[in-house]
């Protein structure tokens, strides 16, 4: 698999410590990428919306030969799917490999409010305007994966991919959050792997809660994920997916399944496997108090992009070492 570079593995915290590479803009995120031989760039259409013929082509020759993956993201598209076609027109112009997308601003698999047949509904109301929108990626010929962003489960996003019935449409696969709504990431890649259009590198520590566990990011390697296994899947099953690293968000999640309603909003699953997924968390789980980031802490901006530049060089010295 190649490997590439997702402008969410940063903060703002570069801008604050007045550094002179900030990767939470392509500018900075290209110069990190090529410095460290990666394959590939992500960052938010939304940074390239404004943009002339003109200096998108100039952006393209400054790739040099990196891939480009654009996101959009956050977004309840039954209320407005046009920030998702906005997305899909700037990609063809700038040359995108994937457009990632989310379906919603839920996280932790925390969907308590809404309940089952909440969920269900918010999930049919996406239906048509995928269907709408859609046809324009077919023509341009640009995959569209809706991630799971800690908010829907494997069969949730086959069973929605099923019904708008476009072949451009599948997941974005984020590996690590596969755990928190209670999958295994080797099941959750084998149950998608058809409509698999681009993959999220993110690990994960477990740290236990009385309901649950919180899950901090961390360097790839350094957590929970089987990592050779689910890159040998990949390579194996679908070569011709990219994926990039994305280190995650500098809050910890907590992940509450071991509480009854956590689970009755999604669908039934085989018990084995949920067995199987609580099973890796508890095995991997770490010192209880240790889950704040420096980001949580409010320790210093340069800290901060200490904590995140030591991450991403690590998670880099492993991918090159070991996938």
């Amino acid at each position: 698999m190649q490997i590439g570079l997702c402008a969410w593995s940063f903060t703002g915290s570069h801008k604050e410590a007045n550094r002179e590479i900030d990767p939470h803009t392509p500018e900075g995120l290209t110069r990190l990428a090529q410095d460290n031989n990666l394959a590939s760039i992500e960052f938010a259409s939304g940074s390239l919306t404004a943009l002339s013929d003109e200096a998108l082509t100039a952006l393209k020759e400054s790739l040099n030969g990196l891939d480009l993956f654009l996101d959009t993201g956050g977004h309840n598209y039954a209320q407005d799917i046009s920030p998702l076609r906005e997305a899909i027109e700037i990609a063809h112009r700038a040359g995108a490999r994937c457009v990632r997308t989310t379906v919603s601003n839920m996280v932790e698999g925390n969907r308590m409010d809404r309940g089952a047949a909440g969920m269900r509904d918010y999930l049919d109301a996406l239906v048509q305007p995928f269907k709408e929108v859609m046809p324009v990626a077919e023509e341009y010929g640009i995959p569209v994966g809706i991630e799971n962003h800690q908010d829907l489960c494997s069969w949730e996003l086959l069973t929605l991919s099923e019904k708008v019935g476009s072949p451009q449409l599948g997941v974005t696969m984020d590996v690590g959050n596969a755990f928190a709504v209670g999958e295994h990431p080797q099941a959750f890649a084998q149950r998608i792997l058809p409509i698999l259009k681009h993959v999220h590198i993110k690990d994960y520590t477990v740290h236990p809660t009385p309901s649950g566990y919180r899950l901090k990011r961390c360097a790839i390697g350094d957590g929970v994920v089987d990592w050779p296994a689910i890159i040998a899947l990949f390579d194996r099953e679908v070569p011709e997916v990219q994926g990039c690293i994305e280190l995650g968000a500098s809050v910890a999640r907590h992940i509450r399944l071991l509480t009854e309603e956590w689970w009755a909003t999604f669908p039934e699953r085989p018990l084995p496997e949920t067995i199987n997924a609580i099973r890796t968390l508890h095995q991997a789980a770490q010192a209880p108090d240790d889950w704040q980031t420096p980001h949580e802490r409010e320790e210093s901006a340069q800290a901060r992009v200490d904590y995140e530049l030591e991450q991403f060089q690590q998670s880099v010295t492993y991918v090159k070492g070991n996938l």
